[in-house]
């Protein structure tokens, strides 16, 4: 399996070249050259595979004989040592609970399998390695802690300042070790722009600078699993009409909407892919050509999908060969879900049903009751636990949120970042400092 830049103007590489580098030499993102397509007989007895065994064919797949069997189910043991739960709601809704990792968020399950990539191609290559993380919370926590203690593997965390909570900032903040957290003077869109900027300046060749965003392959590449996922526990629970099931997904930099459109194109069946965004995103702008670089977006009540241009755009541009009709076969972009609307759906589903979701599931949800067919299943991912926002959802319900064990466990840890303007020369003076 051979990966291409979204640029098309590089060579390809293989899977563990594509990780490393990140981003490729012309500044695309990488993609496979071709989609596998998964055998029938995998569809025949999905309903009794578990997501470990779901995951490890479809990494198979992608990584085509790249990785000996024996290293790749260890390294899919490590990055799916835990489940995730398909809850039924009602007769017709069911909530895909992503967040049972250890820092409560459908990236854990990237950010391990990344980090035993990397670490399975330094070990290869032994090269020391600087890993940067732009986050506005959620990455920046599971990246860290798939990567703490990685031998060899320097980690900085770019955070904007003032923008994170202190349950968010404890989490990659009070580690230690190879984790160092970076506060940046400035918005998430600065974070990321130092990032790319770092990767591609030559004069900071000599520290092995990759990324551990969604913008890196080796993050993409578990959450094809998914939906294929979900479709197995559909069918598992009996569910009439599971192949054409609606996915309706938290849309902020559109890795997980690229990554169930690569299902579907490896043989998921399914509906809809629904892009629920709040009212930041501008993708349907985008799609119409109207807007090719960043807003400054609006703080809402779902800050972890504040992105007014994602970044996995030119993935899924490329994924459908530039043909707008083609993508919206398969994609349906929601109308923008309001903070009005996210604090209704909050609130509604705990009297209704008990059931507490976090605000980004609550826009998934909202854009699902609004677009998806009455009469067919319709599964939301939830990407996040309610107690990773605990002051919005403080805020929303009037109530306390209890804090699992797995943030509690941060709490305790002390903090000391440094803080740096949006700067280059600021962030070289850092890596350097870091790395003698």
């Amino acid at each position: 399996m051979k990966y291409i830049s979204t640029n098309g103007t590089t060579a390809p590489v293989n899977l563990l070249q594509a990780t490393g580098n990140c981003i490729a030499p012309d500044g695309g993102l990488y993609l496979p050259s071709d989609i596998p397509s998964i055998p029938t007989a995998f569809f025949n007895n999905i309903s009794e595979m578990t997501l470990k065994d779901i995951a490890f064919v479809v990494c198979s797949a992608f990584l085509d004989e790249e990785v000996p069997s024996h290293e790749l189910k260890n390294i899919v043991d490590f990055a799916f040592a835990f489940d995730s739960p398909l809850i039924r709601l009602d007769e017709h809704t069911f909530i895909l609970e992503l967040f049972h990792g250890p820092t409560l968020t459908f990236k854990d399950y990237g950010a391990r399998f990344l980090a035993q990539l990397l670490k399975l191609s330094d070990k290869k290559s032994a090269t020391r390695r600087n890993i940067l993380i732009a986050t506005s919370g959620n990455t920046g926590a599971a990246a860290a802690n798939g990567l703490y203690k990685c031998s060899d593997t320097i980690v900085t965390v770019l955070y904007p300042k003032g923008k994170l909570s202190r349950v968010q900032t404890s989490q990659f903040a009070s580690l230690g070790e190879n984790i160092h957290p970076l506060e940046v003077a400035g918005t998430v869109e600065d974070c990321k722009k130092l990032v790319s900027a770092a990767m591609a300046d030559e004069s900071l060749s000599q520290f092995h600078i990759t990324g551990a965003n969604s913008i890196n392959i080796g993050r993409l590449i578990p959450q094809i699993c998914f939906g294929l996922h979900a479709y197995a526990r559909l069918l598992e629970m009996g569910v009439e009409n599971a192949a054409e099931a609606a996915f309706s997904i938290p849309t902020g930099n559109l890795s997980n909407v690229v990554a169930c459109a690569i299902a579907k194109k490896m043989g998921l069946p399914c509906g809809k892919i629904i892009a629920a965004t709040n009212t930041n995103n501008q993708l349907e702008r985008i799609m119409a050509g109207e807007i090719s670089k960043p807003e400054a977006p609006v703080r809402t009540m779902a800050p972890s999908i504040d992105m007014t241009f994602p970044t996995g755009w030119p993935r899924l541009k490329a994924l459908y060969n530039d043909s707008a009709e083609a993508l919206q076969k398969d994609i349906l972009v929601a109308s923008p879900v309001d903070d009005a609307m996210i604090r209704d759906t909050v609130n509604s589903l705990r009297q209704i049903s008990g059931y507490t979701m976090d605000p980004h599931t609550a826009v998934a949800y909202a854009a699902a009751a609004k677009h998806a067919p009455a009469d067919k299943p319709k599964v939301i991912f939830a990407t996040g636990h309610p107690a990773k926002q605990l002051n919005i959802m403080t805020a929303i319900t009037g109530a306390a949120i209890e804090l699992p064990v797995q943030l509690t466990r941060f709490m305790s840890g002390r903090t000391h970042p440094m803080m740096i303007p949006p700067t280059l020369p600021a962030l070289k003076k850092f890596l350097t400092a870091i790395n003698n």
